[in-house]
């Protein structure tokens, strides 16, 4: 099913480009602005001056951002700042990160490999989000420009006989690039040119499907981008570089993969009346309310993240804050089967998705929120942090919040096999990939 290759990457030359610690970024997508100046000071051959770079108030259709990010590859190339592998490889790519309990840490390792670009009908990609217009004109105009790809789709595979896990887990040289990132997450890289190990990996995967764990539009991107290029050529092979696309490919049965939730503070709601929501709520949830004073909020907080964690293997639970009252609420569905009515074109995976659970009933139903409204923000902030959301409350801005579990990954897998994309913000797959460690040229 899956074509999945090894290619000659470029990678950073720290002798002229210096330590590589300066030199990544993370993912565009979560950069602020301070953050973006911040990266350009780090060195003048930060990646984030080709992923992300800065507009200008004179930019033209001819000098933009994108046009700026193409010359200065082409500059960094030119004078070697870039160079390329010589021979084939997979980039073995692990991530070590702080778990939070006693000081413990997970290792998540995968690869990075060319991944043929299919249409998502054939079965062979599987999405699992919806994506949005903005951010694909973003990236495919970089692409155009550069005809690179400076980041990695986050993807998983499954590994049912452990041969990806054995290749992988066998490599214990020295990794060629180590970074810490300022989350404290310890980035390796290994160059992987063994061609027995190589092809026992693409053999293993050629009969799995792929699921797309972060990147959506990126991958959109790179399917507009092949289909474009294809047209202007008129006739291609298949081997062509733009029908390829990089990928971080995972194993599904790592333990080490993480989900965070995504918590929704809900606000500019019309007509909202707490006590009747609640009564609302009360004909679907059972209710449990946890009164707190200003010294036990904290601690009644942690109980109510720590209480849906439990509960997380066999109910679907939320907790719950309304603006000015010292509550939490813990929702538990009654009865899974009110789903089946609300939603009955879905799967039963994405039915029992604790956030099409929240999406479809609580917000749309209950709240008169329509789904359609909830890509474009006007109701809706979706917050990684739990102490964040409940901020949200404690200052005016929000009228309710939704804390929530992650969702597993056996629920991405599920529903992208489906067929089906999750509601908005579903998943956020953590660590992230830092940009500028293996770089691939289209051409």
């Amino acid at each position: 099913m899956a074509t999945i290759t090894p290619f000659r990457g470029f990678t950073y030359n720290e002798a002229l480009a210096g330590n590589i610690s300066g030199l990544v970024c993370p993912p565009y997508d979560i950069i602020s602005p301070a953050e973006q100046q911040e990266l350009y000071r780090k060195s003048p051959y930060n990646i984030v001056r080709l992923e992300f770079g800065l507009s200008s108030p004179g930019d033209t259709d001819e000098d933009n951002r994108y046009s700026r990010a193409a010359a200065l590859l082409d500059e960094w190339l030119k004078i070697g700042v870039l160079r390329q592998s010589k021979a084939p490889a997979f980039y073995i790519y692990e991530m070590e990160y702080p778990t939070g309990a006693g000081g413990r840490t997970r290792k998540l390792r995968g690869f990075i490999g060319m991944v043929r670009i299919e249409d998502y009908a054939s079965g062979i990609v599987k999405p699992h989000e919806t994506t949005l217009s903005g951010p694909k004109t973003d990236r495919l105009n970089l692409l155009r420009a550069c005809r690179a790809g400076f980041s990695q789709i986050f993807s998983l595979i499954s590994d049912p006989k452990g041969t990806v896990a054995g290749v992988l887990g066998a490599v214990a040289k020295k990794p060629d690039m180590e970074v810490k990132g300022v989350d404290g997450v310890v980035h390796r890289v290994w160059t992987y040119t063994d061609k027995a190990g190589i092809d026992a990996i693409s053999s293993a995967l050629d009969d799995q499907p792929i699921f797309i764990a972060d990147g959506h539009h990126r991958y959109d991107t790179a399917l507009n981008y092949r289909n474009e290029r294809r047209k202007i050529t008129g006739s291609f092979t298949g081997s062509e570089g733009f029908n390829y696309v990089p990928m971080f490919l995972a194993r599904i049965e790592d333990p080490a993969l993480t989900v965070l939730p995504a918590h929704r503070a809900l606000f500019n709601l019309t007509n909202f009346h707490p006590r009747k929501f609640e009564e609302d709520l009360n004909r679907y949830f059972n209710i449990e309310r946890i009164d707190f004073t200003k010294k036990s909020e904290s601690a009644d907080r942690r109980t109510v993240l720590d209480t849906m964690a439990s509960r997380s293997g066999h109910a679907h639970v939320f907790g719950m804050r309304v603006k000015n009252e010292h509550s939490y609420y813990l929702l538990s569905l009654r009865n899974v089967a009110d789903m089946d009515s609300i939603i009955p074109v879905k799967s039963p995976a994405y039915r029992q998705l604790d956030v099409s659970i929240l999406h479809h009933l609580i917000i749309d139903r209950l709240l008169g929120i329509r789904m359609e409204t909830h890509k474009l923000g006007l109701n809706i902030e979706y917050i990684k942090d739990a102490d964040e959301a409940v901020r949200r409350i404690a200052d005016g801005s929000a009228e309710v919040i939704f804390l929530m579990n992650p969702t597993k990954v056996t629920e991405v897998r599920d529903v992208a096999a489906a067929g089906e994309r999750m509601p908005q913000k579903a998943t956020y797959f953590y660590p992230k990939l830092l940009s500028g460690l293996v770089i691939n040229r289209i051409d």
